[in-house]
């Protein structure tokens, strides 16, 4: 049943990473009750959930995740098993992202041409990094990169700066090894995404940053920042590759509080006293 439910979310155009999380959650329940997930309650589900939270210590958020991969696999198979399970709403808290002197404190510390490439890319490009991961050799023309099968399966262009297409343009050259994958580790092979985890977060820890900073954050602040400087939110909606505009709006809500900071901290009528 998990094979079919596997093969039915690559078909939805599923991240591998999404697949497998949801099948990990699946695995997991089946083991908890030692049972077939088809003879399960929504009872079960609930007590199940329920000691997740109480013995496990998952937060919320994680506990969000497993329902949504619960529901997603009975619904596949026209199951209501859990479809009457609430939990409470989620906050959406603001996404972090570097300011200026952060995001060159950030691209400085790296040691390397590869690595001040990989900062460099996530932060002019504003891709994932599965999605950076993921490029090849001739992803890219000229400025523009292809992005094959983003997030939720969805093809699309962005781009990268001069500077960014003139180190690439170096790293490329430099190379001794022959592979079509753009960013190699030291064996030769593709770099994955826990690898690029630890660098960016060695890198910041170099920097000085005083912020949790994940490829992602290198996103966020790609986003920000085109806000910050007038980009259309229409535009950065379809180069970051997200499906609804609801999604990228976020970022208005964190450019007004940066808006508003910079407010009360500039205005010269702080400094007057009356």
């Amino acid at each position: 049943m998990l094979e079919e439910f596997e093969m039915e979310l690559n078909l939805r155009g599923y991240s591998p990473q999404t697949i497998k999380n949801y099948k990990n959650t699946l695995l997991n329940l089946e083991k908890h009750y030692n049972k077939p997930l088809k003879s399960l309650k929504s009872s079960d589900i609930k007590s199940y959930l329920f000691y997740l939270q109480k013995e496990k210590e998952n937060g919320l958020k994680s506990i969000h995740r497993h329902l949504n991969a619960i529901k997603t696999y009975y619904r596949t198979y026209d199951m209501n098993t859990a479809d009457k399970i609430k939990l409470p709403k989620l906050t959406k808290d603001l996404p972090v992202f570097l300011n200026y002197g952060e995001m060159k404190r950030l691209i400085e510390a790296a040691d390397s041409l590869r690595d001040r490439l990989i900062v460099q890319m996530l932060y002019a490009s504003g891709l994932r990094v599965s999605e950076l991961v993921s490029l090849n050799v001739d992803s890219i023309e000229d400025n523009r990169i292809k992005v094959i099968q983003g997030k939720g399966g969805k093809d699309r262009i962005t781009y990268i700066d001069q500077s960014t297409l003139e180190l690439l343009n170096k790293y490329i050259s430099s190379r001794k090894i022959e592979n079509n994958a753009l960013f190699l580790n030291k064996y030769g092979k593709r770099i994955n995404m826990r690898s690029i985890e630890r660098l960016i977060n060695k890198l910041a820890n170099k920097a000085d940053i005083n912020k949790k900073v994940t490829p992602h954050t290198l996103r966020h602040s790609f986003a920000t920042h085109m806000l910050q400087n007038k980009a259309n939110i229409v535009v950065i909606k379809d180069l970051l590759g997200h499906s609804n505009l609801s999604t990228t709006q976020i970022y208005t809500n964190l450019t007004d509080e940066y808006k508003e900071n910079i407010y009360k901290n500039s205005h010269p009528l702080k400094n007057i006293n009356f």
